[in-house]
């Protein structure tokens, strides 16, 4: 029988606040086969960075890869060979998003159909012009005592505004971290960065249960991105060490699958110690917590505000009468914020929203789902069981973000509506319920009298 080791994490506590900063800062034990290959596994991480003199993440893997091979964001470019003549647009909802209907609540149910077809005549977004937009919004904040420089944006009706047609990309991790250090702020349990930032190096040389599980994921988290394709080296080796350093944080949870990408994508625009502070607070400020407890129980409310959304809709009774519940697509969506589903330009444009207005709930990730289903409808209101499963779970090549935002931010307000009028209707009945109950004890007592 192995031996038996003591892992203990030290809690470290802010000033004047006795709140320990790990959720489950308890002793834990953990059986010396799981601390040796927990150690096994974090030396390949380490070995290969300190044999070739390396600092921080590594370098990336550029071996026959030039600057014309990677898109903006570092992805590798596949090359396939140029088409013979003009291919004709997509109509089976396999790639090609293109949106065709006005937002009017009205009319939106009957325009509601998806038309997949390419409308090269529009033009992108000159970033540079909103990079000075966002400029002016940006209110600059230095630390005295450390010097770090970071900027704070008031949440305004012109910011909501200028989110939803994309954050400049200059702007974005600046963004993404006043967004969700402003909804940390507020709750009762807030830790500031400092003292996570003191709390990361000993989480990283401790040993985590979840390393074994960790090391097999990693490898298989877009590695179509130049800075995730060495094996144990530059990007590779932050993921491994953010992800062994949460599950430790998040001991009550410790890791599930779906939170690598969230922390690849990360990664892509933060250094290890801040990506460790996002995605604590995605987790403990946008509802992620409750989507990844344990038995996925916030997971399956999540997917019942789907289903009602869903309901009155032709698309949800076709997938009803199919049987096709939202654990059979939709998983992947909610736990990973939609990566792998959409292109990495529109999976930013949704994280844009819900980092900004997801304190509140899940309701951007509700109107990105419907978002998806609308395009979709086409397709899926006549498909047969297979055809609608693949539609459901294949990657959607979304070609106008813009127009897809406008599809989501409709949807956004609509499920804001709908679940405003039903807790309005909760609290009435709850409200008649009393006045009939104080009533009835009324006359009775009358009767006595």
């Amino acid at each position: 029988m192995a031996a038996i080791l003591e892992v203990t994490s030290s809690p470290v506590h802010s000033a004047g606040n006795s709140t320990s900063l790990s959720d489950n800062t308890s002793t834990t034990t953990l059986p010396e086969d799981v601390v040796l290959a927990s150690q096994e596994i974090q030396a390949k991480y380490e070995r290969p960075n300190i044999n070739l003199g390396l600092l921080a993440g590594g370098t990336e893997n550029w071996e026959d890869v030039s600057a014309t091979d990677v898109d903006r964001y570092g992805f590798i470019i596949k090359r396939s060979p140029p088409p013979l003549g003009l291919r004709q647009p997509s109509t089976d909802g396999s790639s090609l998003l293109h949106l065709h209907f006005l937002l009017r609540p009205r009319n939106m149910k009957v325009r509601a159909p998806a038309i997949i077809h390419y409308s090269p005549q529009l033009e992108p977004r000159h970033e540079s012009m909103r990079e000075i937009k966002w400029r002016e919004m940006a209110v600059r904040r230095i630390n005295e005592k450390t010097g770090v420089v970071t900027y704070h944006f008031e949440k305004t009706l012109k910011l909501v505004e200028r989110t939803f047609k994309g954050i400049p990309d200059a702007w974005r991790a600046s963004a993404w971290r006043s967004f969700l250090t402003s909804s940390a702020t507020k709750r009762k349990n807030y830790v500031p960065d400092r003292d996570l930032e003191a709390l990361y190096p000993k989480y990283v040389a401790e040993p985590s249960p979840h390393d074994t599980q960790i090391d097999l994921d990693v490898p298989r988290t877009i590695s179509s991105h130049v800075m995730f394709s060495a094996r144990y080296r530059g990007g590779q080796r932050l993921l491994f060490r953010v992800l062994h350093a949460f599950s430790l944080h998040m001991s009550d949870m410790g890791y599930v699958q779906g939170m690598a990408p969230l922390v690849a994508n990360l990664l892509c625009y933060y250094d290890e110690i801040t990506c460790f502070i996002m995605l604590i607070r995605i987790f403990t400020t946008r509802h992620l917590k409750e989507l990844y407890a344990h038995g996925f129980i916030g997971l399956m409310d999540a997917f019942e505000d789907l289903r009602v959304a869903l309901h009155r809709r032709k698309i949800g009774q076709t997938l009803e009468a199919l049987k096709i519940e939202p654990t059979l697509y939709a998983t992947k969506w909610y736990l990973t914020l939609f990566s792998y589903s959409v292109p990495f330009s529109t999976q930013l444009r949704i994280w844009d929203v819900f980092f900004l207005l997801g304190d509140d709930g899940l309701g951007v990730i509700h109107a990105a789902a419907l978002t998806l289903l609308d395009s979709m409808r086409s397709t899926l209101v006549t498909a047969d069981f297979e055809t609608a499963m693949q539609q459901l779970t294949r990657f959607v090549d979304v070609k106008n973000p813009d127009l897809f935002m406008e599809v989501l931010e409709y949807e956004y307000n609509h499920f804001r509506s709908r679940k405003m009028q039903r807790e309005l209707s909760r609290k009435a009945s709850r409200a008649n319920t009393g006045l009939l109950s104080s009533s009835s004890s009324s006359r009775r007592n009358e009767k006595k009298t």
